[in-house]
């Protein structure tokens, strides 16, 4: 079953922009991932194929691309994200 998030950074959009161009190709088990400005933060809806899916792009790809860019972990750990188990899907994405 299909696993997905809500999560707001605390991180502009420039910074994202770097990250993301740093990440490069589409990680192997996303099925969709959105981000959009909101009050000073990005905030992010993901979709996997697993938590699993994401966990393994966390620490192999998003980690070492946030490092090689410069960017810190957010201090205090990584902000706190709704996970949702997918129910149903609709459209091209899925």
């Amino acid at each position: 079953m299909a696993w997905g998030f809500i999560s707001e950074l605390p991180v502009s959009r420039e910074e994202y922009d770097r990250v993301n161009a740093e990440i490069g190709d589409d990680p192997p088990g996303l099925i969709l991932h959105t981000a959009s400005e909101k009050e000073g933060k990005m905030r992010i809806v993901d979709v996997w194929e697993s938590k699993d899916a994401y966990e393994r792009f966390e620490q192999a790809t998003l980690m070492p691309a946030m490092s090689r860019i410069g960017a810190a972990p957010p201090a205090g750990g990584p902000p706190p994200r709704e996970e949702y188990e997918v129910h149903n899907m609709r459209g091209p994405a899925a």
